[in-house]
């Protein structure tokens, strides 16, 4: 590990910076990981779409639906194709806390940088109960504990926050809730101690230029992004440099991509309790990426889903520029 564990908050604050992506996890037909499929598209993701830092095994990941020997051997494939050019973070999500501590192990032996970890989904509907969890797992273990806040679970309030801050190895919040309100209690309360990611590309730069965040977190990158066009990056860039003007336009011109993902993968989750990895996998596979299917309890699309989903990001431009990017890429390979 790159950091000894008093050392977690600073080690985030130098490396959780920027624009990260969440990829989906890649099965073949018959139901096996599809480690080559994972591969590339994580390959995508550092050289074609130059994105800082990923996090493997997340919700979009399906990390409900695979062993804990298939997570781990993720884990080994981030590595091996990261080959420490970005940092990577892993989603150690479990119900039972030595499962947690057996899979945040796994991830510091591999090369992990962080781990991620989703509040207790069961018999955890109060602070006491949730502060427990982390505790128990975090005197544990060495390495850096993001914190994922979701209002799928008992939400971590600003107050819990200030309790949670003072364990030395917890160091982030990827935060997941809908709502401005609890964000802005949560950075009043511990933006001097803890990165905060807003788990949502639609207000990043609001996030980035008024609020002062450091990080996005969040699967748009790779969904909005093909090699040669990557706005995410260039409107962030642009308002790092002061150019609000320049920012607002590039952000701006995302707006029929949004619309796009707001009818098909709204959050993580549709009317009726469907979880969308199955359009996201599908909306990746227009774009040239590794796609496949999805694994119970999510569900596949109907042809004719796909027929009216293909059509909606058609319509951006967004797949013919990576078909253009795929055929010049082939050009100079020839």
């Amino acid at each position: 590990m790159k950091y000894r564990k008093h050392e977690a908050k600073d080690a985030a604050k130098q490396m959780l910076r920027g624009v990260w992506t969440a990829l989906s996890t890649a099965f073949t037909h018959d139901d096996k990981l599809d480690e080559a499929g994972n591969k590339a598209n994580l390959e995508t993701c550092i050289s074609g779409l130059n994105l800082e830092g990923h996090y493997c095994l997340g919700n979009v990941g399906e990390f409900w639906a695979m062993t804990n020997e298939e997570r781990m051997r993720v884990m080994e494939l981030n590595v091996e194709v990261a080959k420490g050019r970005i940092p990577l973070i892993a989603g150690c999500h479990h119900q039972n806390p030595y499962d947690v501590i057996k899979l945040v192990r796994h991830a510091e032996e591999v090369g992990i940088d962080f781990a991620i970890v989703l509040t207790p989904y069961v018999a955890a509907r109060g602070d006491e109960p949730v502060y427990e969890f982390f505790r128990f797992i975090c005197e544990r273990i060495d390495m850096g504990v993001v914190l994922f806040n979701t209002e799928a679970t008992h939400p971590i309030s600003a107050s819990l926050a200030k309790r949670l801050a003072k364990i030395p190895n917890i160091c982030a919040f990827k935060q997941g809730v809908g709502k401005p309100v609890p964000t802005q209690g949560l950075r009043a309360a511990v933006r001097n101690q803890l990165e905060i990611s807003v788990a949502d590309e639609a207000p990043w730069l609001h996030s980035l230029s008024v609020c002062g965040d450091h990080w996005l977190l969040n699967y748009c990158p790779h969904l909005y992004q093909v090699p040669g066009y990557t706005p995410v990056n260039d409107y962030t860039r642009a308002a790092l440099a002061g150019d609000m003007n320049k920012a607002t336009e590039i952000c701006r011109s995302l707006n029929p991509l949004r619309e796009v993902l707001a009818k098909w993968i709204p959050g993580y989750g549709r009317a009726g309790g469907r979880t969308p990895a199955a359009e996201l996998k599908y909306w990746q596979e227009l774009i040239g990426m590794v796609g496949g299917p999805v694994r119970p309890p999510c569900t596949e699309m109907t042809e004719e889903e796909k027929k009216e989903m293909r059509a909606d990001l058609e319509a951006t431009g967004l797949p013919q520029k990576a078909r253009d990017a795929a055929a010049k890429a082939q050009r100079r390979a020839a």
